[in-house]
């Protein structure tokens, strides 16, 4: 279970994975890489290869559903966030 707190203060708490508020970012080019990698192994390639490989990229991301910020971890599993509030 994570939990991470808005600038707002509203804190979003993960319990399944599931919720409205988690995203998860990935470059273009990794999930290129990813899908020919795939292509290669055909069935030889599981779900276990995909998120091995996946992880290692993704950055987490939070839509604070009290004030609507974008929360993106800064580098894959660095634990450290930037806040965006959307401009007027």
């Amino acid at each position: 279970m994570s939990k991470l707190a808005c600038k707002c203060g509203h804190v979003m708490v993960a319990r399944t994975m599931e919720e409205d508020f988690l995203y998860e970012i990935i470059p273009q080019k990794v999930i290129i890489q990813l899908l020919n990698e795939w292509d290669e192994k055909d069935t030889a390639f599981t779900s276990d290869d995909f998120f091995d490989y996946y992880n290692q990229f993704r950055q987490d991301v939070y839509k604070c559903p009290s004030c609507g910020r974008v929360i993106i971890e800064n580098e894959p599993r660095a634990n450290k966030f930037s806040f965006y509030a959307k401009e007027l």
